[in-house]
Formats: structure tokens, sequence, C-alpha cells
């Protein structure tokens, strides 16, 4: 499934992003920029450091968290694939904003899980 980039009234300011034919309101990832996005390469097998472009590692961050921990895959195909490294180039670092209440461990993996089938 391709990336979807969007942006919601009750986040501004933020990047939302979905691989979900129908994105949650309440399960929303955004893009992470206190995190460096990654370059997949592939030079005979991926590495990160020598060969084509393949595809991105890119950070996100749950609506509900403070320090973000999950990374999904762009492929160089994938439409939004410029988009994202022009995100980053414009954006990157950029602390995220602090949350009173974090999500919990397993509503957490689920909502990653409904956003992002093929990653999880």
């Amino acid at each position: 499934m391709a990336i979807t980039l969007f942006e919601l009234e009750q986040f501004p300011n933020r990047i939302a992003i979905s691989k979900a034919k129908d994105y949650q309101i309440n399960g929303t990832f955004f893009l992470d920029f206190s995190k460096p996005l990654t370059v997949i390469r592939w030079f005979g097998k991926v590495n990160d450091y020598f060969g084509f472009a393949v595809g991105l590692r890119v950070p996100v961050i749950h609506q509900s968290e403070n320090v973000g921990g999950y990374v999904i895959s762009c492929h160089v195909n994938d439409p939004q694939y410029k988009t994202i490294k022009q995100l980053w180039k414009r954006n990157y670092p950029t602390a995220n904003p602090k949350v009173d209440v974090e999500v919990d461990g397993l509503n957490l993996i689920v909502d990653f899980a409904n956003q992002f089938e093929a990653n999880s």
C-alpha cells in the first residue's frame, strides 16, 4: 500500500502518515522529525552505506507518545518518496510536542499494526 501524508486540524504543524486505506483519528502517527531519515541502499545486498537507493526508513511517532521508536519503510517507487526526503531536509531536527497522557504499549502496537500492516 502506498503512503498517504495528510494534516489534521487537531494537530496543527504536524504531518500525519498512514499506509492504511482508512486512517484512525485516535491512533494517528506523525512523521518524527526528531530522528534522522535513513536511506536504504542495495549493492548485492541491503545496506545503509553504498549502492543504489531503494527506499527509506522513516521514523514515525504516535499522537500520544513523547518518544517515538517505530520506523516504517518507503520504497523508492512510492509517490511520497521525494516528498518525505524534502520534508526531512526542511524540518530535521525538530522536537516533538509533549503529551500529558501517553498511550499504553498494547494500544500503541495495535494502532501501529492498523496503520502500517506491512511494516508490523
